[in-house]
């Protein structure tokens, strides 16, 4: 029951706007209450929606079912006027070590993310409509020496041999970030 009622706060707009606005890099140039109104249903003028909450099971043949606590994507407007459409996951884990790394468990959600835009963002002739994806964990049980930190983990570029770098567009489609609460 107390899972069920967690899920249902994090799909809150006020709760959700917050965490988009606070923890989304592509938000930066929306206000808060804009992003709010995406949430709870703004629509283009074409009359489609900015906000979409997903499915929140993506089953991959051989590879098994996974259950999002939160899943969604938005469309978030550019300071240069175009849109930016990302993917996020957000997850309350109240054990900080299960039995493995929470962290390498939002490695595969990032990956289920990423996998089920085949398709519909893109495909095999144009991987570049791939979106960004984002799987947000909340650990409210962790231990006190993290009480208070928040850790992003992301992809980065570093040239080994010569000057030309790739545009971070291209290569920057996954991001896990970390919270670490503690009850006192």
């Amino acid at each position: 029951m107390i899972d069920k009622l967690c899920k249902r706060i994090l799909g809150h707009p006020e709760i959700l706007g917050r965490i988009i606005k606070g923890f989304i890099k592509e938000a930066k140039d929306v206000s808060l209450e804009e992003i709010i109104e995406l949430v709870k249903g703004k629509k283009d003028q074409k009359g489609n929606s900015y906000f979409q909450q997903l499915n929140n099971v993506i089953d991959i043949a051989h590879h098994g079912r996974v259950e999002f606590d939160y899943f969604c994507c938005i469309n978030l407007p550019q300071a240069d006027g175009t849109m930016k459409r990302i993917y996020l996951d957000v997850e309350i884990q109240n054990v900080e070590n299960p039995g493995y790394a929470p962290l390498t468990r939002g490695n595969d959600y990032l990956s289920r993310m990423i996998t089920s835009q085949n398709g519909k963002e893109c495909d095999y002739r144009n991987y570049d409509g791939m979106k960004k994806v984002y799987s947000l964990w909340i650990m409210p049980k962790a231990p006190k020496i993290k009480d208070g930190h928040m850790n992003v983990y992301e992809t980065n570029e570093r040239i080994v041999c010569g000057t030309t770098a790739e545009e971070k567009e291209v290569y920057d489609k996954g991001v896990i970030l970390v919270i670490y609460l503690n009850k006192e």
